[in-house]
């Protein structure tokens, strides 16, 4: 089996008791079939314990353990896990063995990696402000299983993702050509895919790795733009979205209500530009983290176009992810009169992470607003870009 992970993933280690804002409350947590059989036969009182608070698999959905007062039951007031402790490692149940581990198999290859959504992940993707690198190793496990996915296309997708991580850390354009160059390239990648003509995917891939090609598509975003489509306007839509969205954190909701109500219910589009182009003269020597940010989300979402053969959607989710994460940034820089911390980067791009990646009917409902819904199209995202310089 080969495995790929981002370089800093070796030096990722859980904080345990000492970690401010615990994975182990707020999320419902799942429970692994093996996991779920072999809890049913533990005895005694701990077993006792463990029966009364999980709840068994229905045909739609894992088994769980039932929150307490949005904490884990199994969390005790030390902060410590009591399966832990009780049973050994060994018997955690995926979710809490994995977390904040994400893992993908595509045939030979599982690429891991670790979630914004867990702080001390977050401060080891964004602390650096050198390039991200991916390291390949090989080990004697077998392959028990080969995915059901298209050789061709996972082929033509790993390729182009290539290209796609070179563009995102291409330091020679500012960080929002970037993000505009990605989201172009996986419409032109999709156009491909829809057509079925994956040969071609090849021409345009090697056309987004010419620098020349490059400069000459960035001079096309401004002709794109369109007056109407103001981040002023959009991105207040795009907060009211995550009204109907499920709440995981208190404190995501609170930060919302404050951006939708402080940024623009208050004030006036000028008033806002003001504080969106102070913000950025401020942090501009900081735009590797958002770098790291889009670095982060192809590294875990472009593959998985393997299984929908939707790779532009993918990139709309990071596109959308750092409009609204800049967004919130600039209102914490606000309250802060004038300043943004790293630590304060890490909880914002945490609290997004947990919200919407770690949350499934949230992912699920974004997702398909991200391939339906007209407010988050091509020309309205390069315009809500584009709206930023």
């Amino acid at each position: 089996m080969k495995i790929r992970v981002p370089d800093y993933y070796k030096d990722f280690k859980c904080i345990a008791d000492k970690c401010e804002d615990t994975c182990c409350a707020g999320w419902e947590v799942d429970v692994d079939d093996d996991s779920y059989e072999y809890y049913k036969t533990v005895t005694g009182p701990f077993g006792d314990r463990i029966k009364s608070v999980m709840v068994p698999p229905t045909e739609e959905e894992e088994a769980c353990f039932t929150l307490n007062n949005g904490r884990c039951p199994f969390l005790n007031d030390n902060n410590l896990c009591d399966l832990y402790t009780e049973l050994g490692e060994d018997k955690l149940c995926d979710t809490c063995t994995n977390y904040p581990r994400f893992i993908e198999e595509y045939g030979s290859l599982r690429e891991i990696g670790i979630a914004l959504s867990c702080k001390t992940a977050g401060e080891l993707i964004l602390k650096s402000d050198k390039k991200v690198t991916f390291e390949l190793t090989e080990n004697d496990e077998m392959v028990s299983t080969y995915n059901d996915i298209d050789p061709e296309l996972y082929m033509m997708l790993m390729a182009s993702r290539k290209t796609a991580f070179d563009i995102a850390q291409n330091r020679d354009f500012d960080i929002v050509m970037r993000y505009c160059l990605v989201l172009e390239y996986a419409k032109d990648i999709q156009e491909m895919i829809d057509k079925g003509t994956l040969s071609k995917i090849m021409n345009i891939k090697n056309n987004y790795s010419n620098e020349e090609y490059l400069r000459e598509r960035t001079k096309t975003f401004n002709i794109l733009h369109n007056e109407e489509y103001t981040r002023y306007s959009y991105i207040y839509e795009y907060l009211k979205i995550f009204d109907d969205f499920e709440i995981i954190n208190k404190s995501w909701t609170d930060m919302v209500n404050h951006e939708k109500e402080y940024m623009y219910e208050q004030s006036s589009n000028e008033e806002y530009k003001s504080r969106y182009n102070r913000f950025e003269q401020y942090y501009h020597e900081k735009e590797y983290e958002y770098e790291q940010l889009l670095v982060y989300f192809i590294f875990r979402y472009y593959l998985k176009a393997v299984n929908d053969d939707d790779v532009f959607s993918k990139v709309k989710m990071a596109v959308v992810s750092f409009l609204i994460i800049k967004d919130l940034d600039v209102l914490r820089f606000c309250d802060n009169e004038g300043s943004l911390s790293f630590e304060e980067q890490v909880d914002i791009m945490h609290i997004y992470s947990r919200e919407i990646e770690h949350s499934y009917e949230n992912f699920e409902k974004l997702s398909l607003m991200l391939s339906e819904d007209e407010r988050f199209s091509y020309h309205v995202l390069i315009s809500l870009l584009i709206d930023s310089l």
